[in-house]
């Protein structure tokens, strides 16, 4: 069983590999922050408590962000922040009461440093550091336990999960996997790192540096 951001609960009926991005150089964070937010409303990705059709709910995300600052001495110094963010998607655009693909997205920035460039004549505040990104995709079933808390339906749980359902599961794991990795690869692609899938354009120019990519 697992609790959801909304505090509803239900069990992992899919969980895929985790997908990871790791980077360290200079970066606008604010520019990846907000381009990864406007990605995730784009391809279908919500917060627990917003409105599919009103995207200005997508802040309700956002379930941590804690920052330490840490002078140099052994440590290299600079900002650490770590941010979470939670999201629910319905596959394919069909609401479905049973199953819910959810999303966890963890930003973990170390060594942050606030550093100021010249880009096309103009000075851009930028930051200089290291960020890992972590992408871990679950399918949830049995949305608050009506199945598991009811007298009758309790006893073909197991049976509608994995025999009526289960090639309806099997086509879900692989949209869902495909789903993440297209994600993390416009992620890579945002930052420059190598993917090994066309990444389609991003609707989001490059704001320093990278223009001439997308």
């Amino acid at each position: 069983m697992v609790y959801l951001a909304d505090g509803s609960e239900g069990d992992v009926i899919k969980e895929i590999p985790t997908f990871s991005i790791k980077y360290k150089d200079v970066f606008s964070l604010k520019n990846l922050y907000v381009m990864m937010h406007e990605l995730l409303a784009e391809e279908g990705w919500f917060g627990f408590e917003g409105i599919e059709e009103d995207t200005s709910t997508h802040s309700d995300m956002e379930k941590l962000y804690s920052e330490n600052i840490y002078q140099k001495a052994i440590h290299q110094g600079g900002k650490e922040m770590w941010v979470w963010w939670r999201a629910r998607k319905h596959h394919e655009g069909r609401y479905s009461s049973y199953f819910l693909n959810t999303l966890d997205l963890d930003w973990h920035c170390a060594y942050i440093q606030e550093k100021e460039i010249v880009h096309q004549g103009k000075k851009m505040k930028v930051q200089y550091g290291e960020i890992e990104m972590f992408f871990k995709a679950k399918i949830i079933g049995d949305l608050n336990n009506q199945w598991k808390k009811h007298w009758f339906l309790k006893h073909f749980k197991h049976i509608y999960e994995h025999r009526f359902m289960h090639a309806h599961l099997e086509k879900r794991e692989k949209d869902l996997w495909r789903d993440v990795y297209r994600l993390q690869s416009k992620a890579k692609a945002y930052l420059t790192l190598r993917t090994w899938m066309p990444t389609p354009e991003l609707f989001h120019p490059k704001l320093y540096g990278w223009e001439g990519q997308f």
